[in-house]
């Protein structure tokens, strides 16, 4: 079974600021920071954040019965379209029940509006036990969280910037 879910934020900073953390490492280090509950630390294994880089992400204690980590293989990094594309290659969710795991991040800029953009996170799936499908609903959940730490740092950090000048 494959399919494939996402979710849609808007974000009152334009589409090139918003994807300065989003489409980076940064990401990871926010969600590690303002997820102490659910990520212990990440660790990169490979690469400078672009394509081909490979991350390790831990899991806190006391997170489950689960896996305690996964690692993350960057495949695309696209700073002109602000796309970004992962691939889960060990761990996490692929010894839950999915074959394929992978999770598209984008900062679209909204027509007529170059200080707002909709950033996007859709993940892409294949399962090979139904019994997981569950985890689908909680792994976009889960994203459109990390989604929003994004958006409301750069909202703060952006609107901070710009009161300063």
């Amino acid at each position: 079974m494959e399919g494939k879910v996402f979710r849609e934020i808007e974000v009152k900073v334009s589409a090139t600021e918003t994807w300065k953390v989003y489409g980076s490492l940064q990401l990871a280090k926010l969600g590690v920071k303002e997820l102490p509950d659910l990520y212990s630390g990440f660790e990169v294994l490979e690469g400078d954040g672009y394509a081909g880089t490979i991350i390790q992400v831990f899991f806190a204690p006391g997170t489950g019965a689960g896996p305690t980590w996964y690692k993350e293989k960057f495949l695309v990094v696209d700073d002109e379209k602000r796309v970004k594309v992962g691939v889960f290659t060990e761990g996490g969710v692929l010894e839950q029940g999915f074959e394929s795991y992978v999770v598209v991040l984008e900062a679209i800029e909204k027509e007529g509006k170059k200080n707002e953009c909709i950033m996007r996170g859709t993940i892409e799936y294949v399962l090979n036990d139904e019994t997981a499908i569950p985890l689908v609903t909680s792994s976009i959940e889960g994203l459109l969280t990390i989604m929003k730490i994004i958006a409301d740092y750069v909202t703060k950090n952006h609107n901070s910037k710009s009161t300063t000048k």
